[in-house]
């Protein structure tokens, strides 16, 4: 949202749509272990993260990975990564 577009034409199409946005992050040079709600779909077996386990038609992954520039506030979107805090009232 009010990012800069990307010219990266490229097509992601998928009856997986975990396995489509999995694919659509690696693209976007996004790491896997940074996306909180990806990694626990995953876990919950919503669908498939394993790229090795994917069927990839057309030109290569990596020769096609645009690293996108991500929000300035990215730290503050990690948090999630962060061990809970136990706070007694």
């Amino acid at each position: 949202v009010g990012g800069t577009p990307v010219e990266h034409r490229v097509a992601v199409a998928s009856m997986d749509w975990l396995a489509a946005d999995r694919l659509g992050i690696e693209l976007m040079g996004i790491p896997y272990e940074n996306v909180g709600w990806m990694n626990y779909c995953s876990d919950a077996g919503l669908g498939q993260t394993d790229l090795s386990q994917m069927e990839i038609l057309g030109e290569s992954v990596q020769g096609n990975i645009k690293t996108y520039k991500l929000s300035d506030q990215i730290q503050g979107q990690l948090i999630w990564k962060e061990p809970m805090k136990i706070i007694a009232g």
